[in-house]
C-alpha cells in the first residue's frame, strides 16, 4: 500500500501547480483576444495572409472565421429545415472572399485541415513570398537489399547450421508527420545447404519504429505481422525405443502464419539517398516455435530512397 506524507504531498501540490501554470501561458501565448459581433472569444491563428483563419473550441464546438481586408466572417454549415442535410454556407462564403483565384470549393471540408488547406492555396497564389508547411502526409518509398547468415531456429536444425540468407524490402516511410515509423513488406529466401536439407522463401508484412532518428543515424526496432511463405525442410522420425533418429523424410509446406516476431537495426546514411544497413532479425517470436537453439539471424545491406 502506497503512503504519502506530508511533505510529500505538498511537494506534489507545488509541482501540479507549476504544470499548471506553464499550460495556462502557453495556452495565453498561443490565442488571442478578438470581439466578434458582439462576442468576446480567444482564437488560434492557423494562416495569415489575404485570408486568415482564426479557429477555437468553444463551447464544445468548432469555429471557424476568416478575415479579410479588415472584415471577419464566421464559415457556418447549418443544417436545413429537415435536420438531414448541411447548407454548406462556408463554401458560398469562401468563394465570395477569393475571387482572385477561383479556387474551386466542393471539396473543401469544414474542418481545420481542409480550410488550412484551401487558403494557404490561396495565399500562396497571390503573393509568391508567402512560406507555408504542406502538412499533408506524403508517402515515400526506400527499396532495399541485404544478404547475411541465419540458423533458422524456427526450423527443426538439429545440429544447429548455419547457412545463407538474402532478400529484397520495399518501405513506406514519411519525412514529415509519422516520421519515426514505416511499414515495409520483404521477401527473403534461406538457401539449403549439404550439411542440412532446408529451404525458405517468405513474403513478410512488417512494422519499424525509429528510436534514434537523426538525418545520418537510425536505430530502429521492428516487428513482423504476416508470413506468407514456402518451406521444404527435413522430417525427422525417431525410433520409439532408442530416441534416436531412424529416418528422414521431406516435407513441403505453403502456410500463413501471424509470427508477432521482434527484430532491431541500424541505417548509417552513406550517401544523399543511400543508407548501409545492420540487422539482427527475429530474435524473439510470440507466434511461432523455435528449436531451442540461440537465433542466429544477421543481415548486412543498401537501402536506397526512390
Amino acid at each position: 500500500m502506497l503512503t504519502f506524507t506530508s511533505e510529500k504531498l505538498e511537494t506534489m501540490k507545488r509541482l501540479l501547480f507549476i504544470f499548471c501554470i506553464t499550460i495556462i501561458s502557453f495556452s495565453t501565448v498561443a490565442q488571442e483576444n478578438y470581439t466578434i459581433d458582439g462576442e468576446n472569444l480567444e482564437l488560434y491563428n492557423a494562416a495569415e495572409g489575404d485570408l486568415t483563419l482564426l479557429w477555437n473550441v468553444i463551447d464544445g464546438k468548432y469555429r471557424y472565421f476568416v478575415v479579410k481586408d479588415g472584415q471577419t466572417y464566421e464559415l457556418t454549415n447549418a443544417r436545413g429545415e429537415r435536420g438531414n442535410r448541411y447548407q454548406g454556407e462556408y463554401k458560398k462564403t469562401l468563394e465570395d472572399l477569393t475571387p482572385e483565384t477561383e479556387i474551386p470549393t466542393e471539396k473543401v471540408k469544414l474542418t481545420l485541415g481542409s480550410l488550412k488547406s484551401f487558403i494557404n492555396e490561396h495565399n500562396a497564389a497571390l503573393d509568391e513570398n508567402y512560406v507555408y508547411e504542406d502538412e499533408k502526409v506524403k508517402a515515400q518509398v526506400r527499396l532495399g537489399v541485404f544478404g547475411g547468415i541465419t540458423n533458422a531456429v524456427y526450423s527443426p536444425n538439429i545440429t544447429n547450421e548455419k547457412t545463407a540468407v538474402f532478400g529484397g524490402e520495399l518501405e513506406l516511410y514519411s519525412n514529415k508527420k509519422f516520421n519515426r515509423h514505416s511499414i515495409f513488406t520483404q521477401v527473403r529466401h534461406v538457401m539449403e545447404t549439404e550439411e542440412y536439407d532446408y529451404n525458405y522463401t517468405g513474403l513478410t508484412f512488417n512494422y519499424r519504429f525509429k528510436v534514434i532518428n537523426a538525418e545520418w543515424f537510425h536505430f530502429y526496432l521492428e516487428a513482423e505481422a504476416v508470413e506468407l511463405y514456402y518451406t521444404e525442410e527435413p522430417r525427422y522420425i525417431y525410433d520409439s525405443e532408442t530416441g534416436e533418429i531412424s529416418d528422414v523424410q521431406r516435407k513441403d509446406d505453403f502456410s500463413l502464419d501471424l509470427p508477432l516476431s521482434l527484430g532491431a537495426g541500424v541505417a548509417i546514411r552513406v550517401g544523399k539517398e543511400t543508407f548501409f544497413t545492420l540487422s539482427y532479425n527475429d530474435f524473439v517470436a510470440l507466434g511461432k516455435d523455435n528449436n531451442g537453439e540461440f537465433p542466429i539471424d544477421f543481415t548486412a545491406g543498401f537501402k536506397f530512397n526512390l
